[in-house]
């Protein structure tokens, strides 16, 4: 079988980052390319200027095209921001056959009821993800699927994942006019979850921390599948700022300074300035989980991914913090020349995860419709069918 390859593209505030895996016919992935660009025109993950973001995509896109040597046409995207959240919806429906047997088009018909209801109430949300919590039947709950099961009434929990319409608007809008076919656009934190954690990890209980440049997202797994998510305005770029004010030294080498284990202050003073920073993110964390009643309940613990977790010693510290067992995330590339593993800097961990999406159990599943795409698709099949 021929091994294939698939590109994951995470659209950050300040970078962009292109991954570029090798899957074999195993159903083994490994990274050939990991491509970092900067990235402008952004501001806590939204497009504030259509033009620069543009520009900084096509540029990520020329860089990982050199290294990869072969025209990028399609790829898995992830959107992120503050505009992204969790709700549930709970709605039910009465099963009118006379063998009371549900099958696959009650369930389908009862998750369409909940989308019509979600989508009435925020019509100005985009859904990127309905997820099925719990379903019941005749006031029982139901362990998986009720399809084959008998009744007269199901009721559902469903979590919907949504951005911001004009948000996910102005993403396509980038996207599309850099001539790249969009595979799949997927929620940032779920992309994440596919690279960061294991299946065990979200079954038994995890919260996966991504701390970004200015933003920092929550999300919560339980029992294979995503249960609440969050989006915090703050991020690793305050902890530079702070280290740049409290040293009075420029901005590149605060940000040096941050992730590196020999620099030329005091230690002392530099952990105070990154753990008064980190108090901050963990104690939001924490507030986020006593609100869903999950404090301290995590068997598997807390995660931690993006750029920010290379702060030396943070698992230790959200370990102290959360009370909660803490790791890092660890990535590798695969060289082609020494065929060895290389780590890579974690905040590749959202792009990666798009590519893990294909080896990944299909939880998250929502179809990608973008009407520009489907345009384009037309005036193609017409001018291939015109004489």
């Amino acid at each position: 079988m021929k091994n294939e390859h698939i590109i994951g593209i995470d659209i950050g505030t300040y970078a962009i980052k292109i991954i570029i895996t090798e899957t074999d016919g195993k159903q083994e992935s490994h990274i050939l390319h990991a491509i970092k660009s900067p990235s402008y025109g952004f501001r806590n993950g939204y497009i504030v200027d259509l033009e620069k973001a543009e520009e900084s995509l096509a540029l990520a896109l020329a860089k990982a095209e050199k290294e990869y040597k072969q025209k990028i046409t399609r790829a898995h995207f992830s959107i992120g921001g503050v505009g992204l959240t969790s709700q549930y919806v709970r709605t039910s429906l009465q099963i009118t056959k006379k063998s009371n047997e549900i099958n696959e088009r009650n369930t389908e018909e009862l998750l369409q009821k909940a989308e019509d209801l979600f989508s009435a109430k925020y019509p100005n949300k985009k859904t990127l993800h309905i997820i099925p919590v719990k379903y019941k039947v005749d006031d029982r709950d139901v362990l998986g699927t009720p399809i084959g099961m008998y009744g007269n009434l199901i009721e559902v929990k469903v979590i919907f994942v949504t951005v911001l319409e004009h948000h996910y608007d102005a993403y396509i809008n980038i996207i599309e006019k850099n001539n790249v076919h969009i595979t799949d656009m997927i929620a940032s934190p779920i992309a994440d979850s596919f690279s960061s954690t294991s299946y065990k990890q979200r079954s038994q209980g995890c919260i996966l921390m991504n701390i970004g440049g200015e933003t920092t997202s929550l999300s919560t797994f339980e029992n294979g599948i995503l249960t609440s998510l969050d989006i915090l305005t703050i991020g690793s770029n305050d902890i530079t700022n702070d280290i740049a004010l409290g040293l009075q030294i420029p901005l590149e080498i605060a940000e040096e300074t941050k992730c590196s284990e020999n620099h030329d202050f005091s230690k002392k003073k530099v952990e105070e300035i990154i753990y008064a920073r980190l108090t901050d993110i963990f104690e939001l964390t924490q507030r986020h989980l006593q609100k869903i009643k999950k404090n301290r309940l995590l068997p598997a613990g807390v995660i931690l991914s993006g750029g920010g977790s290379q702060i030396e010693n943070i698992s230790e510290y959200a370990k102290r913090q959360l009370m909660l067992p803490a790791q890092e995330v660890h990535l590798s590339l695969v060289s082609r020349k020494t065929k060895r593993n290389l780590r890579i800097p974690n905040s590749f961990s959202t792009a990666y995860g798009l590519c893990s999406r294909d080896i990944e159990p299909k939880n998250y599943s929502k179809k990608f419709f973008s009407l520009k795409s489907w345009k384009k698709r037309i005036r193609y099949i017409i001018q291939e069918i015109m004489p």
